[in-house]
Parts: structure tokens; C-alpha cells; sequence
């Protein structure tokens, strides 16, 4: 595993300290296993955006179902269980 370091003055240090301690996100409180889910957040945030984009981009190309075949699959889907 790569190991980094950044510089952060006392203040800062404590802050980061304190949102450790109290993030009930992390199944470890440790400073490792906060950025470690800092950068799972951003990579999950940066996916939805490019997948938010591609849909945009479909409909605005009208490359999607139409009314009709949309609502065709709706029933295939209600039908078949």
C-alpha cells in the first residue's frame, strides 16, 4: 500500500481529528480510513456526474425509448413479475 503526506498546521490537524471522531461513516476512526472514504465519495460523485451527462446527452439526441416502447416494457415488467 502507497503511503502520502501532507502538511497541515494544528488547527487544521485538530479539525480533521474532531470529523473523525465524529463521523459515523467510518467503521474505523483513523485518519487513513477518512480520506480513504473522501476518495470513494469523490469517485462515486464523479461517476454520477459523467452517467448524468450520458443521460442528458441521450435525450437530448432522442436516442432513448419512445413513449410507446417505454411503456411497453413497463407492462412486459408488470406482467413477468
Amino acid at each position: 500500500m502507497a503511503k502520502i503526506s501532507i502538511y497541515l498546521d494544528d488547527e487544521q490537524l485538530k479539525d480533521l481529528d474532531d470529523l473523525i471522531a465524529n463521523s459515523s461513516n467510518l467503521s474505523k476512526r483513523n485518519r487513513s480510513a477518512f480520506f480513504s472514504y473522501l476518495l470513494k465519495q469523490e469517485v462515486a460523485k464523479q461517476k454520477r456526474a459523467i452517467m448524468l451527462e450520458a443521460a442528458a446527452a441521450v435525450d437530448e439526441l432522442n436516442l432513448g425509448w419512445s413513449e410507446e416502447e417505454q411503456n411497453c416494457a413497463i407492462i412486459d415488467a408488470e406482467v413477468s413479475g
